[in-house]
């Protein structure tokens, strides 16, 4: 399509001229060189607060230090965020770059940019608005080499030149000023007639059209590897760049963005990038203490078991607890047969990984992987990448995934300084944030199990026909904590699992959880998660939420970037519950 821009180096090379547009020393791709810094003109980054955006935020971070591009880096909660950090910084930009934020909604009149400001999208929500893809003067939507848009014709949707004509049909109706019927106004009428016939024929297939469009909501390629393919497009990429792109990307698959499918082909178009920047001997040691290396390898689905106990890790693992039932007896010595049956020892188990000893360590991805089948645990294992920081233990993108998703939601911080601790901690020099959140990503873990439980021990989990939904009470174990999104979806993910595992016939049925806001008065927040069965990853709850909260008239805000997320007032919540499930059984 011609109206999106997805040329990125012609994106990167349009900042440069905004940024320094009198630098010397033309490059034929990247337009003027940076040796002067103009501090006139910044770039501006509006961030949302996932770690595929933090990633993609990384990347063009380095793109834009290594040419002496000044920036502004601002993490949004929502829309509201979104025009705050845009109004407070309008007047200093020319160029804006919007991270899975903006895709969604109409951003020329959500900002309102003055004329001359460029906005960039590279958001992997979709929908993307209609207005932000036909928008050509002040609006690029950024797309990976390959990617296309389904988005319907502009002449199905945008109606200017039906309502000239019919306009045009109208003035030469009225223009008669002879009072006596004539041949003229005869045609007239009939004109008139077909005109308005068309129009209507035509706005009833534009509604069809739109409502075919945006009955989903889901999400497209990692706009992580948007920017990474930037970085490769302009020989910038280096491993740093491919590491947080396959971070970014390992969230979509763990979150439940994107399918199993999508997540190995986009992963088979990083691998030659993994072994074009890691040329080496495997069975050479690695060059210094602070290089790093990027590995294929076969992963499994242990959470943070290298920086916690095996024992433990089983235990708080969503996989193993669900296809276990570990919040029984039952379930337990089950655990327990499966650790005897790999012939590990239950005091090795529960040593920490790194000192388990070296016989042991070394053989219980194996062992693990032999007695899958007898235990159900046929998809324990899936194929990732793993990186190594000089001598130091190796890190699956997973538990760095983990890491930078706890630490964007801490408790203790503003979003602000959450995102940009989660932002050091990508760094591979700084270890110590790193540490802090693998700390935090177990205590959340543990929190997630221990609400699972409870919910599961109290049968709080409610069956409506059409839904399943559960709340998270004022005053229940950990309820406040609870008030992130992304915490909230992992804990709706696992206690859907958890139902599911005992209730095997409700494969088929989404599960919507809501927990009481933080600091809030009387509001709580609510996420809709897509049926277990469901592998196309596409979601109704925007269109589901929206409407019934209208039904009811309720108090509710959808200031979220992800439409599956929403807040409402929690004396709404029990009918707005009732209007879901009427709206569900039509």
């Amino acid at each position: 399509m011609g109206v999106i821009d997805r040329l990125r180096e012609d994106f990167y090379q349009r900042i440069c001229v905004e940024v320094s547009p009198t630098s010397p020393n033309p490059s034929p791709v990247l337009g003027p060189r940076f040796d002067v810094i103009w501090l006139q003109q910044h770039v501006l980054i509006i961030s949302a607060l996932d770690v595929d955006a933090l990633c993609t935020c990384k990347i063009l971070q380095a793109l834009f230090k290594a040419d002496d591009v000044p920036y502004t880096t601002v993490p949004v909660q929502g829309k509201t965020d979104l025009q705050k950090a845009f109004n407070a910084h309008s007047e200093q930009v020319k160029a804006v770059v919007l991270i899975n934020c903006g895709g969604t909604l109409d951003v020329q009149e959500l900002l309102q940019p003055e004329q001359g400001v460029r906005i960039y999208v590279v958001d992997s929500h979709r929908p993307v608005d209609l207005d932000n893809v036909y928008n050509k003067e002040q609006v690029n939507i950024l797309l990976r080499d390959g990617d296309v848009l389904e988005v319907p014709p502009f002449d199905d949707i945008y109606a200017s030149d039906m309502e000239s004509e019919e306009e045009g049909v109208e003035d030469e109706y009225f223009s008669d000023e002879d009072s006596a019927p004539s041949n003229k106004r005869r045609k007239g009428d009939e004109s008139s007639y077909e005109a308005r016939k068309r129009k209507h024929i035509w706005k009833r297939k534009r509604e069809e059209i739109l409502y075919k469009y945006t009955e989903y909501s889901y999400h497209g390629t990692a706009s992580s590897l948007v920017a990474f393919d930037l970085a490769w497009k302009l020989s910038k990429d280096n491993n740093e760049l491919l590491w947080w792109a396959i971070v970014g990307l390992t969230e979509q698959l763990l979150y439940e963005k994107i399918d199993r499918e999508r997540y190995v082909s986009d992963m088979h178009t990083l691998q030659p990038h993994v072994l074009r920047l890691n040329k080496s001997n495997d069975d050479a040691p690695p060059s210094s203490i602070n290089s790093m290396r990027i590995m294929f390898d076969t992963e499994m689905r242990l959470f943070q078991y290298r920086f916690w106990t095996i024992y433990d890790s089983l235990c708080n693992s969503e996989y193993t607890a669900c296809r276990f039932k570990l919040w029984t007896n039952k379930g337990h010595t089950r655990l327990l047969e499966l650790l005897a049956d790999m012939g590990l020892p239950l005091v090795q188990s529960k040593q920490k990984f790194a000192s388990m000893e070296v016989q042991y360590r070394e053989k219980v991805k194996e062992w693990i992987d032999h007695t899958s089948k007898k235990y159900s645990l046929d998809d324990i294992m899936y194929n990732t990448f793993v990186a190594q920081y000089g001598y130091k233990s190796k890190m699956c993108a997973a538990d760095m995934m983990m890491c930078c998703s706890a630490l964007i939601e801490r408790q203790d911080m503003s979003h602000s300084e959450s995102f940009l601790e989660a932002l050091e901690a990508l760094s591979k020099n700084n270890l110590q944030r790193l540490h802090l959140g693998v700390e935090l990503s177990k205590q959340q873990q543990m929190a997630i199990v221990a609400q699972v439980k409870n919910f599961i021990d109290l049968h709080q989990v409610v069956c409506t026909g059409p839904f399943i939904y559960a709340y998270v009470e004022e005053g229940m174990l950990h309820s406040k904590g609870f008030s992130k999104p992304m915490l909230l979806c992992k804990l709706a993910r696992f206690l859907r699992e958890a139902w599911l595992s005992m209730n095997k016939r409700a494969r088929g049925l989404p599960f919507i959880l809501s927990a009481p806001l933080e600091d809030s008065q009387g509001n709580c927040i609510v996420v809709g998660v897509p049926p277990h069965s469901d592998d196309t990853r596409k979601s109704e709850f925007a269109r589901a939420f929206l409407h019934a909260s209208d039904r009811i008239q309720a108090k509710a805000s959808f200031d979220h970037f992800d439409g599956s997320v929403m807040t409402i007032s929690t004396e709404d919540r029990g009918r707005f519950f009732d209007a879901l499930t009427a709206l569900s059984a039509v």
